[in-house]
């Protein structure tokens, strides 16, 4: 079928997505959004049942929506590919009522990706997508009935603080915070002593911003006053657009990705040389290119031109900070690394090289505890398929405020309601591991869940 022919209906969720990708969509393209859920989910456990039941305030949307697609030729869905994405275009489906509606992912917000969109879609499965659902809501509903297990959110969080997951963040007893050149498995409260000075100097590559990042980066610079505050501000300088262009000036800022699409960084890369003259583009090889599975890539300045200088006019201050910040970063994890660092190993992990990212003097002797940033708890929690990046800062803010966590600059530390769970953080994330497979293979039942949990 040929798209620049037939009256396509595309539907995504965010209305700036929307907006973006009238821009650059063929002229027989009709761009709607459902703004989040137009439909809430209720999900009955007694029947294992998921209804979709209309939300009365998107009554003028479901109206829009009936009537365009009676019109279109092509109906596509564009949703995200997590639960939330999968409830609404489950939803949207059961709506429509009609077979041939497809489903595609939004992969590059340029007209050679939007063109991929179309071309690639799918005829959508609404029962899979139901399968996948009831099961994550029957897992949440068994777990809820386990006794003095904490809620899931809690457990995953408590399983972030355990041994279970490697470390690559640690601080000395100067507080000063070190990286390790990779993960290394260890316990919570080991000292790892440094002895050794490495004969060459490390190299770091900056790697791109994912939404956890760069909350994390928004606190160390003292921009925001909290998590919540801060991506806030996010969604404002997305949705923000310029005033005699009406360009928008970043990508979709709710993503848990370190990497761009192939046609992203072609893109940056013929933007780069009209910016930059003292800096070299990142060849090939150290690129992070993130691959199908990916459902939104890392932050970034959809127009290099567009720098922070000739902008900040139009933005107000804590925006134009804001957008400073992720416009340098990108500069450097899109360019070939020039910092050194003086780099040491230890003894118990010879392979492995640790390094402070700011120059500093380091006594030969240093010693380093493990610890978990802002950033590394919000990759984490999202591994467990336990937290969004949409909603990551307010829900660490509310933590905080609950006890669970304290957050010192980026370093998170378990809380005192958090403390009596650590002991089984590694438990937890096996269990949550096995509950997530089964809801991903569609094998899950009430008996199967309570074997897992057993």
């Amino acid at each position: 079928m040929n798209a620049s022919a037939t009256y396509t209906l595309l539907i995504v969720e965010s209305p700036v997505i929307a907006r973006i990708i009238q821009r650059y969509a063929p002229s027989s393209v009709y761009v709607m959004s459902t703004s989040g859920y137009a439909w809430k989910p209720v999900y009955d456990p007694g029947k294992h049942q998921l209804k979709a039941i209309a939300d009365p305030d998107q009554l003028g949307f479901r109206k829009e929506l009936k009537q365009q697609a009676s019109w279109a030729g092509n109906v596509i869905i564009a949703t995200d590919s997590d639960p939330s994405g999968d409830f609404i275009a489950w939803s949207v489906f059961k709506f429509l009522k009609d077979p041939s509606v497809k489903r595609s992912y939004i992969q590059h917000l340029g007209r050679r990706g939007i063109e991929r969109l179309i071309s690639k879609a799918e005829v959508i499965q609404p029962d899979h997508l139901e399968l996948r659902l009831k099961n994550r809501s029957l897992i949440r509903h068994q777990w809820k009935l386990g006794g003095r297990r904490p809620s899931m959110q809690i457990a995953a969080l408590a399983s972030v603080f355990s041994s279970h997951f490697p470390f690559r963040n640690f601080k000395d007893q100067s507080e000063r915070r070190w990286i390790s050149s990779q993960p290394i498995r260890c316990n919570p409260d080991e000292w790892i002593p440094l002895k050794d000075l490495v004969d060459e100097s490390e190299y770091h590559s900056v790697s791109p911003l994912s939404t956890f990042d760069l909350l994390e980066k928004a606190i160390e610079q003292q921009l925001f006053s909290s998590l919540a505050n801060a991506q806030e501000s996010l969604q404002q300088l997305f949705t923000h657009t310029l005033e005699l262009s009406d360009e928008s000036l970043i990508s979709y800022p709710r993503t848990a990705a370190n990497s761009y699409f192939s046609e992203t960084w072609g893109e940056l890369q013929k933007q780069f040389y009209r910016v930059q003259k003292d800096h070299e583009f990142k060849p090939m090889f150290i690129r992070n290119i993130a691959g199908s599975e990916v459902a939104h890539e890392s932050i970034y300045p959809l127009n290099l031109p567009h720098t922070p200088e000739s902008v900040s006019g139009e933005l107000l201050s804590t925006l134009r900070d804001l957008y400073a910040l992720i416009y340098r970063h990108t500069i450097k994890a899109i360019s070939v690394p020039k910092e050194k660092y003086n780099a040491y190993r230890t003894p118990f992990h010879p392979d492995t090289n640790f390094y402070l990212p700011v120059e500093d003097s380091v006594a030969p002797s240093t010693e380093l505890m493990p610890v978990r940033t802002i950033s590394e708890t919000g990759a984490l929690l999202h591994q467990l398929q336990v937290q969004s990046p949409s909603s990551f800062g307010k829900k660490m803010d509310r933590w905080q405020a609950e006890n669970y966590i304290e957050i010192e600059n980026t370093t998170v530390k378990p809380g005192k309601y958090l403390t009596p769970y650590l002991n089984d953080g590694s438990s937890f994330a096996k269990d949550i591991g096995r509950l997530n497979s089964l809801s991903a293979n569609g094998s899950a039942t009430a008996e199967t869940i309570r074997e897992a949990l057993s």
